[in-house]
């Protein structure tokens, strides 16, 4: 199985862009937060270290599966040593700058970018995480708002495609690959066509 953190496509800030300008500054956003999200320490805190930060959406264990540095994702880790390093804090500053938000202000008007994550399993139970998390986007100076919904909602939110950034994840129906990959067929939309695919992209993942 697999948790991931998915960035809604059709949102204008971190979505595909409606130009290959906007596209370009949307996608400097997502690996710049990408890399400021460390999942080691989650896995750490949060899963007792009984589980590992992901590389794709394929578990490791599971045919399919690259291992070793050819598996490494080159958009947030360093490679050395043949081992994933995560890359630095500055080099995520550096991208959110290119993306138009320097120390996590829009340049143009100077405000302050404000992001908006969409949770499952209510407010209570799950604070820590979201703490945790708003550190996380803290680090780049980006304001993280917690929109918070029992999971029925949640739910709702993603067919109707209208979460901004989420958490989510995959169990394996059955060991093949194309159990986790079939969740990122066009086709399977959840939002147009009511599949297992949300409308989102995946970026930073724990398997």
């Amino acid at each position: 199985g697999l948790w991931y953190m998915g960035f809604n496509w059709r949102d204008p800030v971190v979505g595909a862009g409606d130009t290959p300008e906007q596209a370009e500054r949307n996608r400097k956003l997502r690996q710049a937060i990408s890399i400021a999200v460390d999942w080691e320490q989650y896995v750490a805190i949060f899963e007792a270290n009984q589980a590992q930060p992901a590389n794709g959406p394929v578990p490791p264990g599971m045919v399919g599966h690259v291992e070793g540095e050819a598996g490494i994702n080159r958009e947030v880790y360093d490679v050395v040593d043949g081992r994933p390093v995560r890359k630095s804090l500055d080099e995520a500053k550096r991208l959110l700058a290119e993306a138009g938000y320097p120390n996590g202000r829009e340049a143009a008007s100077g405000r302050p970018l404000v992001l908006h994550y969409d949770a499952m399993g209510g407010a209570s139970g799950s604070r820590p995480q979201y703490d945790w998390m708003q550190r996380q986007f803290a680090k780049l100076g980006i304001q993280l708002e917690i929109r918070s919904t029992d999971y029925n909602r949640f739910q709702e939110k993603m067919r109707n495609g209208v979460a901004q950034i989420f958490m989510w994840g995959w169990l394996a129906d059955y060991p093949d690959a194309e159990n986790f990959l079939f969740l990122l067929y066009g086709p399977h939309a959840k939002a147009e066509n009511d599949g297992e695919k949300t409308v989102f992209e995946i970026e930073g993942e724990i398997a």
